[in-house]
């Protein structure tokens, strides 16, 4: 008679497995099981379902092959199980952001244009296998404000293995760069980041964290939507390969105060509500009224310099902009007060004025 089922016995043995090389983890799990036939066959199951979720990405040295030549402008993607992809049309060769080569690509005639991205670190085998492990957790990610990763894995083209990523191109027109014009522009401006919130909480929720989150990677699409350009390939090949260029990029780039002194995997989404409550800053600039003084607190939350005191995600900050935008907060259908945008001085004016008339019309009634 087998023995009972081992849940946990079995999930401490299939994470021994993982750390070990992929050739390697059946003759350890035959070892480690010995004769216990089921909880063999519970490892066993682990390991199958891992290898099918993953897509094949940690089952070889690298996982993908991508064959033909790009100077005529197609190039085939391949699994190393056999698996064909689709065939890459190169469209032309994109700015190369110091991190990743990039390929403008189709991968079908029918398919949605996408970029080619590989990533400037030489991996080793278990540096591979931890990027597999990120790239993976993009591929499940499915959120209209969020580019679909529509592939990933390591390749290797003559240089040693290179994360590569075929990403959802996105187009349209970047969100404000600069300060609000009004409280109206203003207010559509935080309108669209709510939307950005929304996005990038999906990789919160996670575990993932976007690093990059500037208004010109926010773009409005032709359909009105607000959508972020990238899914978040820096900080999953910085978090996966911490001495990698990614990992000196996301430390380096502006933002939150701990980028510089802590090391990819302590930073998390309050980075991110950092760089997002910089963009509420700068529309803000001179603007006053009820609405912009309530926008000041909820940045100055977002852009604390402990990050213990910022909102704890996206969604958070997210939520706060959503109340802040409600009608009720400024006693107006409008979300606006009479007067809304005027300086200090014009409202003591305003005021006075009023007094004054409601004194004479008040002596006249008498």
């Amino acid at each position: 008679m087998n023995p009972p089922r081992d849940q946990q016995r079995a999930d401490q043995i299939f994470a021994e497995a993982m750390d070990r090389p992929p050739a390697a983890r059946l003759d350890f799990i035959e070892s480690v099981c010995g004769e216990d036939d089921t909880l063999r066959s519970e490892v066993q199951e682990l390991l199958d379902h891992y290898s099918s979720a993953e897509d094949a990405l940690t089952q070889t040295r690298t996982t993908h092959r991508i064959t033909g030549r790009p100077e005529i402008e197609q190039v085939d993607l391949r699994t190393d199980s056999g698996r064909t992809v689709g065939t890459c049309r190169l469209d032309g060769k994109l700015p190369d952001d110091g991190l990743f080569e990039q390929w403008a690509t189709r991968r079908n005639s029918d398919g949605p244009p996408a970029i080619l991205s590989l990533a400037r670190s030489r991996l080793s085998l278990d540096e591979a296998r931890r990027v597999g492990v990120h790239a993976e957790s993009l591929l499940r990610l499915d959120h209209p404000g969020l580019p679909r990763v529509l592939e990933a894995g390591t390749v290797d083209l003559g240089r040693g293995p290179e994360a590569f990523f075929l990403v959802e191109r996105i187009e349209g027109t970047p969100l404000l760069e600069g300060a609000a014009s009004s409280i109206a522009d203003l207010r559509n401006c935080v309108e669209y980041l709510v939307d950005v919130c929304d996005a990038v909480q999906e990789l919160h929720f996670s575990g993932l964290l976007h690093g990059r989150i500037t208004t010109d990677r926010c773009v409005v699409t032709e359909d009105g939507s607000v959508r972020l350009i990238g899914p978040g390939l820096l900080a999953a090949v910085a978090t996966a390969v911490p001495e990698s260029v990614a990992a000196i990029e996301l430390r380096e780039a502006d933002g939150a105060p701990e980028r510089p002194v802590l090391a990819a995997l302590a930073l998390d989404g309050r980075v991110d509500v950092f760089d997002l409550g910089t963009m509420i800053k700068t529309w803000l600039a001179d603007i006053i009224g009820p609405l912009a003084d309530q926008l000041r607190i909820i940045a100055a939350k977002a852009t604390s310099h402990d990050r213990q005191d910022r909102y704890r995600s996206a969604g958070e900050l997210g939520d706060a902009l959503r109340c802040a935008l409600s009608p009720h907060a400024h006693n107006g259908d409008d979300g606006m007060t009479l007067t809304d945008g005027l300086s200090p001085i014009t409202k003591i004016a305003l005021l006075m004025t009023s007094a004054v008339v409601g004194f004479t019309i008040g002596v006249l009634l008498f």
